[in-house]
């Protein structure tokens, strides 16, 4: 009975030795990948705070987002092309807000945002065009809203 007892009590205490080690590495890993995370999170705020500032702009009930980047920090690769694409925004709000009836976008304006869009696109790969996008389309829609409206009432 002792003979088989000692093993036992043996494996029992290597086991315990084993698993305090293992919690003890694990401990002290979780500890690094803490503080790696705060690292982290730490550079990409300070990374964040160079992205260009989103306005929220209303509308008719309808609330869209303005991307703007400052001409401090626009990107080196591409410079031109988000300047295009934001004047071309910038010339959209502003005939939405002249006229709120007639129709603010001719054919010539909808193929320029176009080309500046695809034109960005290709400048800055991987540039987030998603917010430029939205916008150009509140626009759009908005213009052929007003189209509409005014193909549906009868005229004088």
């Amino acid at each position: 009975m002792k003979k088989s007892l000692l093993p036992i009590i043996a494996l029992a205490t290597l086991l315990g030795t084993t698993t305090q080690a293992w919690a003890q590495a694990n401990l002290v890993h979780g500890i690094s990948a803490g503080i790696g995370l705060a690292r982290a999170a730490g550079r990409n705020n300070d990374a964040k705070s160079d992205l260009p500032v989103a306005t929220t702009s209303t509308y008719r009930g309808h609330s869209f987002a303005m991307l703007r980047t400052p001409a401090d920090q626009l990107p080196k690769k591409g410079a031109a092309e988000v300047t295009e694409v934001e004047t071309q925004l910038d010339r959209f709000h502003t005939a939405m807000l002249a006229d709120s009836t007639s129709s603010f976008c001719t054919p010539e304006q909808r193929k320029a945002i176009q080309t500046a869009l695809v034109s960005l696109g290709r400048a800055q790969s991987r540039w987030d065009m998603q917010p430029y996008q939205q916008e150009a389309t509140f626009y759009l829609a908005e213009d052929a809203r007003r189209q509409q409206k005014a193909l549906a009432a009868p005229a004088k």
